[in-house]
């Protein structure tokens, strides 16, 4: 028998951690789906937004959980819009839950149906191959509820191999001498340092971080991930919650003591995730990210984990390291009647102009 509740108060979230975490990692979900990520993106976040956390517990737990929130207005009008907690700069957003227990993901769903706080559902960015949003398509359908499924971003992994000589040698021999060149140059003209970050460096380094994450991009007169305060208050705490979990992955990059360039990632559950990286622009011709994302495989595959994950865009570079592209999927559900064509008008208008945006950098 399962029990389904709703959470709304702040500090019933906070108490979830533990069971949130264990629901997590035994779902085979992606950091993104943690606690820490979830929380550490809804203080940033929170204003005009409510909380609204559905879960699933049976006689042995927590077996499902929905983090979402509702808004109280969408593109400036009163319109209440429910999506997940994390749904802005997060990679990879869906329903959390125990290995075959679909029957606790569609009684929350079928829970959120039956609220009359909302005015559409608007779920981003639910990887492939989860079946979250066909499940919510259905169950929108069979309440004669509108609702779409829509192509949303593209991302990239790629599984891992016993050893880093076997992932090496699979790669193209182009590819492979460059990657040698590049770390052999540093090594032989420079006193070159490798080092991750621990939790007395966290702060420091994340600071160094976002300077040269900002220092590449603006140099290609793009903006940047790190321009908006929220975003880098949000990494910066999350990196210290993390750190101290075990899952942060922050490398540096030095020569002669100096450091040049950063790789910014996460562990959990048996992934490697490649969030940001930056560079000093000088060193662009010795191609020190290269040299960075091969250490940080490296070293992947020596702690045993199973996949490295580049995440969404589509940059050419992911496909040098032999990943393979899957899709996310963003799912939006209207009530019936004149309200809900607005709503899904809205929501569609949104994704055309992100879609765009992305172009338009991509291009620049």
């Amino acid at each position: 028998m399962l029990a389904i509740e709703i959470l709304t108060d702040y500090e019933d979230f906070k108490a979830l951690k533990e069971e949130w975490n264990r629901l997590a990692a035994e779902a085979g979900m992606s950091v993104f789906q943690t606690w820490q990520w979830s929380w550490h993106w809804w203080q940033e976040h929170r204003k005009g937004k409510k909380l609204l956390i559905i879960t699933a517990r049976d006689a042995a737990g927590l077996v499902a959980l929905a983090p979402l929130y509702v808004t109280s207005t969408f593109l400036g009008l009163p319109l209440k819009v429910v999506s997940f907690i994390g749904t802005e700069g997060t990679d990879y957003l869906d329903v959390i839950a125990a290995p075959a227990r679909h029957d606790a993901v569609s009684a929350i769903l079928k829970e959120l149906f039956s609220l009359s706080k909302w005015d559409a559902i608007d779920l981003h960015q639910i990887p492939q191959p989860s079946d979250t949003g066909e499940l919510v398509r259905q169950l929108a359908f069979a309440k004669n509820l509108t609702g779409e499924v829509l192509a949303q971003d593209t991302s990239y992994a790629r599984a891992l191999d016993s050893s880093w000589d076997v992932f090496f040698a699979g790669l193209s021999k182009k590819f492979r001498t460059n990657v040698q060149y590049y770390r052999r140059c540093l090594e032989r003209d420079y006193n070159l340092v490798i080092r991750q970050s621990d939790c007395e460096s966290v702060t420091e380094d994340m600071r160094l971080f976002f300077k040269l994450h900002q220092k590449r991009f603006l140099n290609k007169k793009k903006p940047g991930a790190y321009l908006n305060p929220k975003f880098r208050r949000f990494h910066s705490e999350l990196a210290k919650d993390l750190c101290a979990s075990g899952w942060l992955r922050l490398y540096i990059l030095e020569v002669d003591s100096k450091p040049i360039a950063a790789l910014y990632g996460f562990t959990f559950g048996g992934s490697f995730y490649y969030y940001l990286g930056g560079f000093e622009p000088d060193w662009g011709r010795l191609s020190v990210s290269t040299v960075l994302i091969a250490q940080s495989i490296e070293d992947a595959i020596g702690q045993g984990l199973a996949r490295y994950d580049f995440l969404r865009g589509d940059e050419p570079y992911k496909q040098k390291w032999g990943a393979v592209a899957f899709g996310n999927r963003r799912v939006i559900i209207g009530r019936t009647g004149k309200k809900s064509g607005v709503v899904k008008k809205l929501l569609a208008i949104e994704n055309d102009v992100s879609n765009q945006a992305k172009e338009i950098m991509q291009k620049s």
